[in-house]
């Protein structure tokens, strides 16, 4: 999804948006700071900060959307879940 995508989504849910020159775009919420940057038109990274002393925990990308949808009372779960990373990968048995 695109900067400017993501940041219509985001103003529909409720954030505060900001354009950062490096190319990126930095949504506020509250107490909330989630800043996703670019390489052309495709998220590269993200971080999410939850306080001006918090340094920031990378987000998977994947939970972009959900962050950007979740109330207020329920970001800071989606946004623990989120940087938990992803989910273990199945392993099957291959037999003898």
């Amino acid at each position: 999804m695109d900067p400017d995508a993501i940041a219509r989504r985001a103003r529909r849910h409720g954030w505060t948006v900001q354009f950062s020159a490096d190319p990126g775009v930095v949504l506020l919420r509250r107490a909330w700071r989630l800043e996703i940057t670019f390489v052309g038109n495709v998220p590269s990274v993200a971080r999410i900060m939850g306080s001006e002393r918090d340094a920031g925990r990378p987000v998977n990308l994947r939970s972009i959307n959900t962050l950007i949808r979740a109330r207020p009372d329920e970001i800071a779960q989606r946004a623990a879940e989120a940087t938990l990373g992803e989910p273990a990968a199945r392993t099957e048995d291959a037999g003898p």
